[in-house]
């Protein structure tokens, strides 16, 4: 029998919606609203969405859709995981409207697709096994601490070369945890069944064990687009059945996360060419006692001198306001550096581009990332950032190019 759906979009703003409480009380276990119940019998207020993804609570299976159309969200994740543009979205050709977790099934097994078209990929992988006949390097202190002095089996290592390596064990466990997801249209759940017959014989990764980093190299360019896509499925996003708990397997990404390591990302990218260090939560003191911990976002080190401060916020409170907390705090930020500039980056949403210049403090750039434009729309705002940003450090008269 096919669970019931209820849909809840990505937002700050509170909605009204009719809910079993199994369900109200699950969206707030896994973190994904905040829910409260108001004087009508099953209705609930849900607030500060910040999830986007699909979810079985209850039986219910929750879709919560991004306000970034999901194309844009691909090329953001691709971006911020691999420090470059991995994907981009003319890769996968995704219907305009299509939510979160069919359109990342629908890209992963059409890439694991064109990395298995010539067969699993094999590699070298040293076992050590007791055998009957010598392969290998014999491993003489374990023959006699296991075998008491008895020449057989034989303890020995030897490299093997075998399917059953990292590469093919990320897209193997890849395609078994989308099968369990909700929404996983059903022309792709048999493509992905295809994927699980190629690999047989291939080790699933254990749900909760580290997930194996693998470098791409000329040995296993096919597995390039494919790779990314199966550490994004197995990431810690990810959810599986809890016991005791209405909250089933699913699909979850932080939307404030995303947004943050990309800013992070594209903005080391665009002060590269200046050297220097970008450093994320740059750890330091507000006070001269060193009791008042501060930790910027990303600050430019030049020299081991602070040069420039960002903070990314990827929430504009009610009505398209800035939070005042937000400019308090980069005032004291630059204050504590030296600074005469600091910059806020935020997700576009009502709010536009602006700028405050404090009394008696700094000037402190505020600027709106508008996430459903092109990647290199994008790119360009952070080049300009960084190249505005580096001027003022230096000061030096800004020139858009």
């Amino acid at each position: 029998m096919s669970s019931q759906r209820i849909e809840l979009r990505e937002a700050d703003q509170h909605t009204f919606h009719r809910l079993p409480r199994e369900v109200g009380a699950g969206l707030v276990e896994a973190g994904i609203a905040a829910v409260a119940p108001t004087f009508v019998a099953d209705e609930y207020r849900v607030s500060s969405v910040r999830k986007v993804g699909v979810v079985r609570i209850a039986g219910y299976d929750v879709w919560i859709r991004p306000k970034t159309p999901v194309r844009r969200l691909f090329a953001m994740l691709g971006h911020a995981r691999a420090g470059s543009a991995i994907w981009e979205d003319e890769d996968f050709g995704f219907a305009a409207d299509e939510d979160l977790v069919p359109a990342l099934a629908h890209a992963f097994e059409r890439q694991a697709a064109r990395a298995l078209a010539g067969g699993p990929l094999r590699g070298y992988v040293t076992r050590e096994d007791a055998l009957p006949l010598i392969r290998g390097r014999w491993r003489i202190g374990d023959q006699l601490t296991r075998r008491g002095g008895q020449p057989l089996p034989v303890e020995v290592s030897f490299d093997d070369y075998v399917e059953d390596i990292a590469e093919n064990q990320l897209v193997l466990t890849a395609a078994t945890r989308l099968l369990r997801l909700p929404g996983v249209p059903d022309d792709v759940v048999a493509r992905l069944r295809r994927v699980v017959r190629v690999l047989d014989g291939v080790t699933v990764i254990p749900v909760g064990a580290p997930v194996p980093v693998v470098r791409t190299d000329r040995r296993n360019a096919r597995y390039s687009a494919a790779l990314p896509l199966a550490s994004l499925v197995l990431s810690g996003a990810s959810i599986e059945q809890r016991v005791g708990s209405h909250i089933g397997a699913g699909f979850l990404v932080d939307m404030w996360s995303v947004f943050e390591d990309f800013v992070t990302v594209s903005l080391r990218e665009a002060f590269r060419p200046y050297g220097g260090e970008l450093v994320a939560q740059y750890s330091s003191t507000l006070d001269v006692e060193g009791t008042v911990k501060i930790a910027p976002d990303l600050v430019w080190v030049v020299d081991g001198v602070v040069r420039a401060c960002i903070d990314v916020k990827y929430k504009v409170e009610k009505h398209g306001q800035y939070p005042n907390a937000d400019l308090y705090q980069m005032a004291a930020y630059c204050r504590r550096f030296g600074l005469g500039e600091g910059w806020l980056f935020y997700a576009a949403g009502e709010a536009e581009s602006l700028s405050v210049q404090v009394i008696h403090g700094p000037f402190v750039r505020r600027l709106a990332i508008d996430l459903s434009t092109s990647s290199a729309a994008l790119s360009t705002s952070m080049a300009f950032a960084a190249r505005h940003a580096v001027a003022t450090a230096l000061g030096l008269e800004m020139r858009r190019a």
